[in-house]
């Protein structure tokens, strides 16, 4: 059976997309020799033989760049895909901006598109159950492909360090009295979920102190309301923390339809930082949350795909404390 770029890439310990670029003389400036020697060692083991049709018609070039998000009304989406549309322009290609509704088969389905429309590169915020095939299919047509915000094992990424920003708003919110603490996570087959999630629980366990409750969202309002109101309406809590912001919106809105204030009766936390778009800075108090470069992870994703690089980036971010979080008198 003939070798795969995979199963070149996973012998050599780097991404698909290396190997193609290897394959293909682009690999000059970016690689370390020890790197591109491993890729042509493993490529004489496995006898790995590139099919040349896919690779002449890879030739062409289309300055068309695909951009496929989970959500495109989702505010964080929208300006990530801003920060990267604008290197895109820069550099004189275009944006083909595909939204995938947090659906594994139309998230296929349009990469399979991207490659029929010889996409030159794709940025991709995964669903979190990915086809991987449908990726390979990319990099094996010399499609390069950059990772933004959302892991997949064996893929160049750019996002932020979620864990340890998690793990300082978990700090945070015990250096303010807050004990009784309940957390609305994302998908669990999200990387960006199980970051924050793991990062929170990495805080409280260094502070010996246990959640209340721990509920699954879906990133959106909706799912973030269903979620706080299972729990005000199940357990005693003095604070609900959601892994984004909009699912902290759904727990203010929770809190109020239970009659709770917040923050005198009940903490409330997200992460994004979405309020520092216009219309959001109009909520009373601020949100308690975490700021996260989106745009600048939009542009470096894109300056990174467009250079060939192929090394993990993780931006740093910045904890921002507001009025829905405020020190509170232990009573227990």
């Amino acid at each position: 059976m003939r070798a795969t770029i995979r199963e070149v890439a996973e012998r050599a310990g780097v991404a698909p997309c290396t190997v193609s670029r290897v394959l293909n003389g682009h690999d000059a400036d970016h690689m370390r020799p020890e790197t591109k020697e491993r890729i042509l060692a493993s490529i004489r083991e496995l006898d790995y033989r590139p099919v040349k049709a896919a690779q002449r018609l890879r030739r062409q070039r289309t300055h068309a760049l695909g951009i496929l998000v989970p959500d495109i009304t989702n505010l964080y989406f929208a300006l990530l895909i801003r920060g990267i549309e604008s290197v895109a322009s820069e550099r004189g290609f275009t944006s083909l901006i595909c939204d995938s509704s947090h659906d594994p088969r139309r998230e296929a389905r349009y990469l399979d598109m991207l490659l029929a429309e010889d996409a030159e590169g794709v940025l991709l915020v995964p669903t979190g159950r990915v086809n991987v095939s449908a990726v390979e299919r990319l990099t094996a047509r010399d499609v390069r492909v950059m990772l933004v915000d959302r892991r997949i094992e064996g893929f160049p990424v750019v996002e932020a360090d979620n864990r340890g920003a998690s793990r300082a708003l978990g700090e945070h919110i015990l250096g303010l009295g807050y004990r009784r603490v309940a957390y609305i996570s994302g998908p669990a087959e999200v990387s960006t979920a199980e970051d924050r999630l793991g990062g929170f629980r990495d805080a409280f366990d260094a502070a010996g102190v246990r959640f209340v409750a721990v509920e699954r969202g879906a990133f959106t309002f909706e799912s973030g309301f269903d979620a706080a109101r299972k729990i005000l309406r199940k357990e005693k809590v003095d604070a609900v923390v959601a892994a984004n912001d909009l699912m902290a919106f759904g727990v203010l809105r929770a809190a109020e339809e239970e009659g709770l204030a917040v923050p005198g009766d009940i903490g409330v936390a997200g992460f994004d930082h979405v309020p520092h778009v216009p219309y959001a800075t109009f909520l009373r108090p601020e949100l308690t949350t975490v700021d996260v470069p989106v745009d600048e992870m939009g542009r470096e994703a894109a300056r990174r795909l467009l250079a060939g690089a192929d090394d993990p980036l993780k931006l740093a971010t910045r904890l921002v404390p507001g009025g829905t979080c405020i020190a509170r008198r232990r009573t227990e």
